[in-house]
């Protein structure tokens, strides 16, 4: 369960959640390529680097003049990682895929708990998932979350 390895959620774990068990068992290029599409989401948005710091210590209370930000930095990592499309679909079959077929159930209702049934606009469809996914506690990489 704890095996499941997604490039694009190492860096995010690291930022956002700390190091946990799934973390530990990411290879160096994928905590690498992570820490690529962080990087050049925060540089491509202009988001703060100490609110995504913030996050990680839990703090999801963002200035409301920086939500805009956050939210197209959250779907930056997304599109990036090949999760979600710029209209905010969210690939179920592409993180399926990264996940092992014994915990697929498990991981797809985490999804399907985390996504939004509402339309609203890409970027928060991407930040309200990243958000719930992380208050989860989930150890599935099925978002930027490793």
């Amino acid at each position: 369960m704890l095996g499941i390895n997604v490039a694009v959620a190492v860096f995010f774990a690291n930022i956002v959640c700390g190091v946990d068990e799934t973390v530990k068992n990411s290879t160096t290029d994928e905590v690498v390529l992570a820490k690529r599409y962080q990087m050049e989401c925060i540089e491509e948005t202009r988001v703060d680097p100490d609110l995504i710091t913030g996050i990680k210590g839990g703090s999801w209370s963002i200035p409301w003049n920086s939500r805009p930000l956050v939210r197209k930095w959250a779907l930056c990592v997304m599109m990036k990682r090949g999760l979600m499309t710029k209209e905010g679909v969210y690939k179920l079959d592409v993180a399926l895929k990264m996940v092992p077929r014994e915990d697929r159930d498990a991981a797809e209702k985490v999804i399907d708990q985390c996504l939004t049934p509402k339309a609203i606009p890409a970027e928060d469809i991407a930040f309200e998932f990243i958000q719930c996914f992380k208050k989860s506690k989930a150890n599935y990489s099925v978002s930027i979350f490793i």
